[in-house]
């Protein structure tokens, strides 16, 4: 795992000697006056790109967060850049890995810093341009920042997919016996209620046979929960291999459709379509990806149940780069910010009766095919949970 050894090992690759931090240190004064400029310049480009403002959840994680970058670019020019300043960097990648950030985002970030620093050091000079070498250390600190970022990125990435690894193939084996085990007495105890249902109802006292019925009601309802549960392990642990197929992107969705929008609208739920009518061909298992839909129908569904105004809107459209996106939308209370963070692990759940692994099993599926899932707690209420996969072909 790095640590602060790396750090001068990165002084050294971009030549951040002594006499760079001091440059650095002195321009502290002259620059402090530019620092709100930049994190204002740096959240009006942020909050325009839909990835990012996904994450952005409410305007005081916004206020924290701009008073963080603030705290951040003093510490860029107070040093000293030692083990301590190391790891205060270090989290950033971290968190960045918590809140399901995509490295990619780290990038474009570090970027609209440093143009931001570069113009405060060309308007904060008196010939409008700056010298030489006051821009080139505000490059090598910040290559030095996003290297660290980076790394610590990286490896609590790789930590956390090994750890998500090393869980499912634990459950595949316990699966594998818990299947044999548990559904066969299973199944035998759903016959013997069966039959224990039509004695009762032969039961001529009709205060008696109310009371079994209730019991054999509650039986029956745990039955159900436990086969639901039973066959939520088996989807999670068989979702390691994939034999893809090409199927029609539009005939896939609408098959999942039609089959809920009964079912949906019975509870006087508005379900709303809003389908790109441009079709595209996908290589993709079939199957699984209408239980990655229906998982999060389900989801909606359940989101909803206690609104005024319950209503789900299914949006599907082609990306301008190959990828197809569906994106479940419902007008239930939605999520806590901690709670969409760990949606997409196993057993993480906000129902008194839930498994916790249905969107375990939307990201496995869906990692499977090259793509991504993202669970976003709307401003306006609500929820939107999508995913995307590359087509394919």
């Amino acid at each position: 795992m790095a640590d602060a050894s790396l750090l001068p090992l990165l002084r050294d690759y971009v030549g951040f000697d002594a006499a760079c931090a001091r440059r650095l240190q002195a321009m502290r004064t002259r620059m402090e006056p530019y620092h709100q400029r930049v994190v204002d310049r740096f959240y009006e480009a942020i909050l325009k790109d839909p990835g990012t403002r996904a994450i952005l959840t409410s305007e005081d994680q916004i206020r924290r967060l701009r008073a963080s970058l603030l705290h951040w670019l003093e510490g860029l020019f107070t040093g000293p850049y030692d083990a301590a300043y190391y790891e205060k960097r270090a989290q950033i990648g971290r968190v960045h890995v918590m809140v399901g950030l995509e490295q990619r985002y780290m990038l474009s970030a570090m970027n609209l810093i440093r143009i931001g620093l570069h113009r405060a050091v060309s308007d904060s000079s008196p010939d409008g341009l700056g010298v030489f070498d006051d821009h080139s250390v505000i490059d090598q600190i910040c290559d030095i920042e996003l290297a660290i970022m980076l790394e610590t990125y990286r490896e609590d990435y790789v930590l956390k997919k090994t750890a998500e690894a090393e869980s499912l193939a634990v459950m595949g084996r316990l699966t594998a016996g818990l299947a044999h085990e548990v559904r066969n007495p299973l199944n035998a105890a759903k016959l013997q209620l069966d039959v224990l249902r039509r004695t009762a109802s032969k039961v001529e006292d009709a205060s008696t046979r109310r009371k079994i019925e209730r019991r054999t009601n509650v039986v029956q309802d745990e039955l159900r929960r436990l086969s639901v549960l039973l066959d939520d392990f088996l989807n999670l642990a068989r979702a390691q291999r994939m034999e893809p197929i090409r199927c029609n992107a539009s005939t896939l969705l609408g098959e999942v459709l039609e089959l809920r929008r009964p079912e949906i609208e019975s509870q006087g739920i508005e379900f709303i379509e809003d389908v790109d009518s441009v079709s595209c061909v996908l290589l993709a298992e079939r199957d699984r990806l209408k239980q990655v839909v229906n998982n999060l129908i389900t989801n909606a569904v359940e989101a909803v149940a206690s609104c005024r105004q319950p209503s789900i809107r299914i949006a599907s459209r082609m990306l301008s780069d190959n990828r197809w996106e569906v994106a479940v939308i419902d007008s239930g209370p939605g999520l806590r910010s901690e709670i969409v963070g760990r949606a997409f692990e196993s057993f993480v759940t906000t129902k008194e009766a839930g498994t916790g692994l249905g969107l375990a099993i939307v990201k496995r599926i869906v990692d499977l095919h090259g793509g991504a899932a993202k669970l976003t707690s709307l401003p306006e209420g609500g929820t939107c949970a999508s995913f995307w996969i590359p087509t394919g072909t």
